[in-house]
């Protein structure tokens, strides 16, 4: 049944076509869609907007002495960002308001950061690139949980640049390398040996992500990838939610919905 249930997924998106729900100009970076809909995206100023599933901007964050290099999302009322510059974290609420004060991760000895996220426990990930672990911190910086040196474990040396939590598991992603998996203790599963340069999102036991301006569906169970053209070129970033496409191109935020 379950393998049945994979085959028809991916058959639904190779059957499927582009509808154009609605687009909005904008020279775009990062890209995130929390669970209401709504879009969060960070400008060439290195602001953050948030805007209604019909992009109409609801709320701007552009502190003067706060650049958002990207996001991390859970849901809507908490969210992070990071200012790589300055390698620090600020977790703002639903109206991109600061709730709590900014974390200095220097102050955790933790100099050279690429890849963090927040977790649904109100914690948050973050990969200790000088000592190869993944580790949960809380707000207060206190070491919650470590799975040790990754080199150990893998015989490699990891360099990713993206996060995610997803349902009970922990993904990092090295766009060179692959996607190491864990579980929500931070305690390695297994390398998933497919190469994503974009975002990417987990459903169905299907990786879904975007290389070369078309949609690629990996399927872990089978280690096979269907290959979809997308309806626009030179796609920057992209999102998923719920049946729908984000794609940002150096000019606009555009929303597709996947019909029949």
């Amino acid at each position: 049944m379950k393998w049945i249930t994979i085959i028809l997924f991916c058959s639904f998106f190779q059957s499927s076509v582009w509808k154009l729900r609605n687009e909005c100009k904008g020279d775009f970076k990062t890209l995130e869609v929390d669970e209401q809909g709504n879009i969060y995206v960070t400008n060439i100023d290195k602001h953050l907007i948030k805007l209604t599933p019909k992009l109409d901007t609801a709320f701007i964050f552009n502190e003067k002495t706060v650049e958002v290099d990207f996001i991390s999302l859970q849901n809507s009322l908490k969210i992070l960002t990071f200012n790589e510059g300055l390698n620090t974290i600020q977790f703002l609420d639903k109206t991109l308001s600061p709730s709590v004060n900014e974390i200095n991760l220097d102050e955790s000895e933790l100099p050279l950061v690429k890849a963090l996220g927040v977790s649904r426990d109100n914690n948050f990930w973050v990969f200790d690139q000088d000592q190869q672990a993944l580790k949960k911190l809380s707000g207060k910086l206190e070491l919650i949980s470590n799975s040790g040196n990754l080199i150990n474990i893998t015989s490699k040396s990891w360099a990713p640049t993206k996060l995610k939590e997803i349902g009970d598991k922990v993904y990092l992603c090295d766009s060179s390398q692959g996607i190491l998996e864990f579980d929500f203790f931070g305690t390695y599963i297994q390398t998933i040996n497919t190469n994503v340069v974009s975002n990417f999102y987990i459903e169905k036991n299907n990786l879904f992500h975007v290389k070369n301006d078309s949609l690629i569906i990996y399927d872990l169970m089978f280690h096979t990838e269907e290959i979809m053209g997308l309806p626009q070129k030179n796609i920057k970033e992209f999102a998923y939610y719920k049946s729908q496409l984000y794609l940002v191109t150096e000019e606009k935020l555009y929303i597709y919905a996947i019909s029949k």
